[in-house]
């Protein structure tokens, strides 16, 4: 399913992070930015080594930021690591908004056009997947309301039954009836 935000296009894709060919892709890992989770392991087989030593020399940074790398590799020119949760392995939608939020302003302020963000929090304790998908979805959501240089967010998803959750969001989203004037103008 696919949803426009004002200037940017949002549309939803099976597959993994690292074959995504866009100007930036969103990592979603811990404050020390290691490699420590699926998509971290497909990021560095496929765009080498150097990705993690890469990371890892920003790091640690604050649960919550994130920071801009080179992509190696990888079809992109950025690997924006999100620090969604800390060294105690627990985040919460708090942690996963303010990751998402500063890695979709960092693709804004290196002007990139295309981004994709894979679905995230899922690796580190009880986060449950409904509410991972929910928390990036309106976090990419609030970013596009502003003003944004990103055209198109690919929304990355593993499964069809991420697709489903996905799906009934935008959905939702879609339905929406737009916010009404309450003074009548």
């Amino acid at each position: 399913m696919d949803l426009r935000i004002h200037n940017t296009h949002l549309e939803t894709t099976v597959g993994s992070l690292a074959f995504q060919v866009v100007d930036a892709l969103i990592h979603p890992t811990n404050n020390y930015l290691w490699f420590s989770t699926g998509v971290s392991d497909d990021l560095k087989r496929r765009g080498g080594e150097f990705l993690e030593e890469k990371a890892m020399e920003l790091g640690p940074i604050e649960p919550g930021q994130a920071v801009l790398a080179p992509a190696g590799r990888l079809k992109s020119r950025f690997l924006i690591h999100a620090a969604a949760w800390g060294q105690d392995m627990m985040t919460n939608e708090k942690l996963v908004h303010r990751a998402i939020s500063s890695a979709l302003n960092l693709a804004k302020e290196n002007q990139c056009e295309t981004l994709a963000v894979p679905v995230t929090g899922l690796s580190v304790n009880a986060f449950t997947l409904a509410r991972a998908i929910e928390t990036v979805f309106l976090s990419v959501v609030e970013h596009c309301m502003q003003e944004t240089s990103l055209k198109k967010i690919v929304l990355l998803i593993n499964n069809e039954a991420e697709r489903t959750i996905l799906d009934r969001i935008l959905q939702t989203a879609k339905n929406a009836d737009p916010p009404r004037d309450e003074t009548g103008d």
